[in-house]
């Protein structure tokens, strides 16, 4: 079973599910600039841990400043994400004990709300309180949480298993070698578990087995009814 956690504890070589969804079931992502900036931000503070704050994304004529910035060791590791118009789901894995996957999400989240409040002239608050975090326990749960964040856009309507590779606001493209993303860590999961690697994950993925027991190894069941709800 998975464990819930709130005390933000997070241990190097663990991994955790980190997901969050807007305030009021209201929608974070409402077209695809809103998107690829929770990507940028995300990308950019796994890459600069120290990263300068990323409000900048908003203001064009600063935004080559990111770019000069040295990289740095990661302080976590991202296997799997998935953006859903009223919420985010993503598989960490927590690498060091300097900066912690709180340091992270504190400067996602922080970044990309004054992102949304100022392209939306919105005051508040645009999450539901904090993320959270659940600590994978076993090799199972393991296993399937990648298949349950890849799978996550079948809850919006017209998609089926086929098209899950043509979803762009996922990692799912970038496993199955249809795009390239330097902070994304698709070998972990792909090297030791598939001898054919892409297209076993494909068919693992896309095949509905299991899909009954996955929300339950992977989410609190009443917080993934109410993710799906809106």
């Amino acid at each position: 079973m998975s464990s819930i956690c709130y005390q933000r504890i997070f241990v190097p070589g663990c991994y955790y599910h980190i997901y969050n969804r807007g305030a009021h079931q209201q929608l974070i992502f409402k077209d695809d600039k809103d998107y690829q900036t929770f990507v940028d931000i995300l990308g950019y503070y796994l890459t600069h841990p120290n990263g300068i704050p990323l409000s900048i994304l908003s203001r064009k004529s600063e935004k080559n400043k990111v770019t000069i910035l040295a990289k740095t060791s990661p302080s976590c590791s991202l296997l799997a994400y998935c953006l859903m118009p009223n919420h985010f789901h993503l598989m960490l894995r927590q690498e060091s004990s300097d900066l912690t996957i709180s340091d992270l999400m504190r400067r996602i989240c922080v970044g990309y709300a004054m992102y949304f409040n100022e392209r939306y002239h919105h005051s508040g608050t645009i999450f539901q309180g904090r993320y959270k975090n659940i600590l994978v326990t076993n090799e199972y749960q393991w296993i399937y949480l990648s298949k349950y964040i890849h799978r996550n856009p079948l809850h919006l309507q017209s998609y089926d298993p086929c098209k899950l590779s043509k979803y762009r606001y996922s990692s799912y493209p970038t496993y199955l070698g249809l795009t390239q993303t330097n902070w994304l860590d698709t070998s972990t999961i792909l090297d030791r578990h598939y001898k054919n690697k892409i297209s076993e994950y494909q068919k693992f993925v896309e095949n509905g087995g299991d899909v009954g027991n996955i929300e339950k190894i992977t989410i609190d069941v009443e917080e993934d009814q109410e993710l799906q709800g809106s």
